[in-house]
């Protein structure tokens, strides 16, 4: 019997090696296969991925090409439509000076190429060289060509004369790229006016492209961080996407064709190199990138073919395992126990082992669901709980149904707001979990501090967590430890975790009913959180800030004085003693409002009458409605919309005393000529190079009155000098510039009242 068992022991240990045998065949089988085939999908891969690549980057010079071309074809246009300006030819068709009849038609021009320059993002500057005068027009002014290229072209690559030279010839959309001496680099788009002779250049229109603006648009886009977008000239120029330092200095612009190619540098990394021309100039536009960074991604597409490969590993692992346990005897006594307590018997043709691992999973299923049920339960009633005592809702039902720790009879409450929410979050979901994962380390983080010390209880409260502290008594030592541990939870969740969190702490009340009390007052301060510029705040700290308010009239009117003649430095300069007088040390939230709510006023105020009308629609005052800012900030903000209505009241100012110089010497060129019986109002808007309806708008804009009434005026004032010298009707008439004495009656009836006959009887 002794010798039978043995033998049948031996074969079962056989029948076993031989079990794990073939499964560790099986294992080095799925291994290989997977292995395999993976390699033979990364060289697929690659090849797809390089292919791909190809294709994106042509696909995106063509982008490029279109963006970049379409802008020079706006370039070329703006140029010829201003080449094409009869202001410019008239301008251009002057010889020497310009003389003052040309001044209108000069303001002409600078006008028009303000706006172009206003309106095309491509184009930083327009400029007219007038090659017979030597003057030049842009948006920067009216400058001699000497002046303009010392302020604005200044380059050791070319002199002034060279510069000159180069005006003075003829160009059709010719493109000079220029490194100023101030390390801007520009492009000159270059057109000569249409009417003018191929041998005799009487203007020439520059349009100044800058470099950056190139590169911004090559920058933008990229698809990928490790390729390069240039731009390559005939001359020699290129121009990058990226840094100085880029490898983009290995291309050259002969080296290029239409189509793509690999390069290796001098440290022999290897690019795929794609080039098209520009259908507009003699341009190339390039992409290159590195082969190493395809590389990497099919390395990528390996590492995930390879966590695939030990998947199937593991699955065939559980596989073996599975069949290796099916035949197992302890199985059937674990069947024949479950039928026992279920009463469930098995299928028909019903996997035995699936029907046990079915009626364990729902067993523990089951067992798990009601520990988790219960203990939601029971964190659901103590947050409730919590909850009402801090919304004043004095429960009298023991706490220690709830599992709370309030053993003492005096309570303080601290609001804990972990991070702040910014104006660039944009993804509502992750700012959820972010602010469920750092609720998560404060609340633990502060709960295990606080028990060295305290009995603490912790409930959140939407965005942020309310912890009710137990202390002994209500003595300042309690605070003061409650401090530390408050400074340091900050630390901690500063250095460790990665985030701020804003403490706010009320005073110590006693028993339940004052746990409402001190929330009240820890919610309070959160809007000191910004005034005071702390993140750490005691409700008996501040508590005692007294109101002061300190902004007289007199003061006000200083500053309102100073903004309507433009003053901003004044006007600032007695803003900041309002603030420093009003805002030192400690201050109250409602001192805060108010003040802001004056100033803002005084702004009002003093930009209305100095003629600024539209200020409350185009400049944005700081929000007195909450104190969310630093008084830092709002300080400088405040200064900021001085600094703009200060700006646009001078602008304003300026403009009109310029017309009330035009309004002055009308009046007077009308009193040397009144005396001519053709002075009218189209005489006087030909002396002024001006048409009569727009010359009569600005006198009656500036004086409130019509032009022609002011000439009759000025003429019956004289003849009655003229009357009261004793000269007769009809020499007074002409000499007051009457074409007939029947007019002039008519006229001297209507302004005086009576003939000039009953005049001289008087």
């Amino acid at each position: 019997m002794t010798q039978y068992n043995g033998n049948e022991g031996k074969r079962n240990v056989k029948k076993k090696s031989n079990v794990y045998l073939k499964m560790f065949l099986s294992y080095v089988c799925i291994f290989a296969i997977p292995l395999i085939i993976s390699m033979g999908l990364y060289s697929y891969t690659l090849g797809v991925i390089r292919r791909q690549s190809e294709k994106m980057n042509q696909d995106l010079l063509q982008m490029v090409r279109s963006e970049l071309d379409q802008e020079l074809d706006t370039t070329n246009k703006t140029a010829n439509r201003m080449a094409l300006s009869s202001k410019v030819q008239i301008a251009a068709s002057v010889n020497g000076e310009f003389r003052p009849r040309d001044q209108m038609n000069l303001y002409n021009i600078y006008d028009e190429c303000d706006r172009v320059n206003l309106s095309e993002e491509f184009i930083e500057d327009i400029f007219i060289v007038f090659n017979n005068s030597q003057k030049i027009i842009s948006t920067r002014g009216n400058v001699s060509t000497s002046l303009f290229y010392e302020m604005y072209m200044k380059s050791s690559q070319f002199s002034e004369k060279q510069f000159m030279d180069y005006m003075n010839s003829y160009h059709y959309k010719d493109i000079l790229p220029v490194h100023k001496d101030d390390g801007e680099n520009v492009f000159l788009y270059t057109t000569s006016v249409m009417n003018s002779d191929i041998h005799d250049h009487t203007a020439t229109i520059c349009l100044e492209i800058n470099y950056k603006a190139i590169q911004k648009r090559l920058a933008g886009m990229k698809w990928s961080d490790q390729m390069e977008v240039v731009l390559l000239t005939e001359s020699g120029e290129v121009i990058s996407s990226g840094t100085e330092d880029s490898y983009y200095k290995a291309l050259s612009y002969s080296m290029l064709g239409d189509g793509s190619m690999e390069m290796t540098d001098e440290s022999g990394e290897t690019y795929m190199v794609s080039a098209i021309p520009s259908q507009m100039t003699n341009w190339k536009y390039a992409s290159m990138m590195p082969v190493r960074a395809m590389e990497e991604e099919a390395a990528r597409a390996q590492k995930v073919m390879f966590a695939g490969l030990f998947l199937c590993i593991l699955t065939g692992l559980a596989a073996s395992h599975y069949i290796t346990n099916r035949n197992y005897n302890p199985i059937r006594l674990l069947l024949e126990n479950f039928k026992s307590h279920e009463a469930v018997e098995i299928g028909e043709g019903e996997n035995e082992y699936q029907w046990l691992n079915n009626q364990m999973d729902e067993f523990f299923k089951r067992h798990v669901d009601a520990e988790r049920l219960l203990k939601k339960n029971q964190k659901t009633l103590k947050n409730y709980y919590l909850y009402q005592l801090l919304m004043n809702d004095t429960d009298s039902r023991p706490v220690e149904q709830y599992g709370l720790r309030m053993n003492s009879g005096f309570h303080v409450v601290m609001l804990l707001i972990p991070g702040s929410r910014s104006a660039e979050t944009e993804n509502e979901e992750h700012y959820i979990e972010e602010n469920a994962l750092q609720k998560f380390a404060v609340m633990n983080v502060f709960e295990e501090m606080c028990l060295e010390y305290f009995n603490v209880d912790m409930v959140e409260l939407g965005e942020r967590v309310a912890a009710i502290i137990s202390v002994p008594d209500t003595s300042r030592e309690n605070l003061d430890t409650l401090k530390g541990l408050a400074e340091k939870l900050q630390q901690m969740a500063d250095e460790s975790f990665g985030f701020s969190c804003v403490i706010l702490c009320g005073s110590i009340c006693t028993e339940r009913e004052g746990i409402h009390t001190s929330y009240q007052q820890a919610a309070k301060l959160e809007e000191y959180v910004h005034l005071l510029d702390a993140n750490l705040l005691f409700y008996d700290e501040v508590k005692d800030i007294q109101p002061r308010y300190d902004y007289p009239i007199e003061v006000e009117q200083k500053i309102i004085n100073a903004i309507k003649i433009g003053d901003s430095r004044q006007a600032g300069k007695v803003m900041e003693e309002v603030f420093e007088k009003n805002l030192q040390g400690n201050v109250t939230s409602n001192v805060y409002r108010c003040l802001i709510y004056g100033m803002i006023g005084t702004l009002l105020e003093g930009a209305s009458q100095g003629g600024y009308k539209d200020v409350a629609g185009e400049i944005t005052f700081p929000d007195g409605n909450s104190a969310r800012q630093t008084i830092g900030e709002t300080k400088a903000l405040f200064q900021q919309n001085l600094n703009e209505i200060c700006e646009k009241v001078s602008e304003i100012q300026k403009a009109v005393s310029q017309d009330q110089t035009l309004s002055k010497k009308i009046q007077e060129y009308i009193q040397e000529n009144y005396r001519d019986p053709d002075l009218n109002i189209s005489i006087a808007s030909q002396h002024f190079g001006m048409t009569p309806s727009y010359l009569s708008s600005i006198y009656k804009k500036q004086t409130g009155g019509s032009l022609l009434e002011y000439i009759n005026t000025v003429r019956i004032n004289h003849a009655e000098e003229f009357l009261n010298q004793g000269y007769a009707v009809v020499e007074v008439a002409q000499m007051a510039g009457f074409r007939d004495s029947g007019t002039f009656i008519r006229v001297f009836k209507k302004k005086k009242g009576i003939t000039p006959g009953q005049l001289k009887k008087k």
